[in-house]
């Protein structure tokens, strides 16, 4: 979907598309990381932005959707965030960040665009990217349904470097209660974690 599309749906969906809290697994790397600067990297309505922000961290949430950052500015706490319309293709911060988080972006060149993501992170900080796997299709999961642009632990790992030690790259079962659709999922589903920290 282009930025028109993703518009449309933000336009048609009273309020906003995505649940009101991060993932579950994001929510756990972040809360054991000491709060500083970050990036949400295609933060739609904003939820991971804003769960940040809360607790303490200077956050930047992109996306190319005006329509998705309009109904994150206007929620509680949207002051302050610094929300910024832009395409993860072309866009660069101006300064590296402690913590760069990338949930569910799914692009038909996603080793590039991670590689490029990952390379605002600065040295000590961490990346967290989050997507639907490539398996989750067979298991019934909501997401997409084209294996071009669906995730697999291989090729998150070979997206990054010799800059980064990984933590963690595997699969994790999302179940129906962290779901990513505010109106919830009836299916568990499959996605692909990479949790890793920039050394040099």
């Amino acid at each position: 979907m282009d930025a028109a599309q993703w518009d449309e749906r933000y336009r048609a969906s009273a309020g906003g598309v995505w649940a009101s809290e991060p993932p579950a697994v994001v929510r756990e790397i972040a809360a054991t990381l000491r709060p500083g600067t970050a990036i949400d990297v295609a933060t739609g309505d904003g939820r991971t932005a804003l769960w940040l922000a809360a607790r303490r961290w200077s956050v930047t949430g992109v996306d190319f959707s005006a329509e998705a950052l309009g109904i994150a500015a206007a929620r509680p706490g949207g002051d302050a965030v610094t929300w910024v319309r832009a395409d993860v293709h072309t866009w660069e911060p101006v300064a590296s960040a402690d913590l760069v988080v990338s949930c569910y972006l799914h692009l038909h060149d996603n080793a590039a665009a991670i590689a490029r993501v990952a390379g605002w992170v600065g040295v000590g900080g961490t990346l967290v990217v989050l997507g639907h796997d490539v398996e989750n299709i067979a298991a019934g999961g909501h997401g997409p349904s084209d294996p071009a642009i669906l995730y697999t632990p291989e090729l998150l790992r070979g997206a990054l470097d010799k800059r980064f030690r990984i933590e963690r790259c595997e699969r994790v079962v999302r179940g129906t209660g962290d779901a990513e659709l505010r109106g919830g999922h009836t299916h568990a589903a499959i996605d692909t974690l990479l949790h890793a920290v920039r050394v040099r």
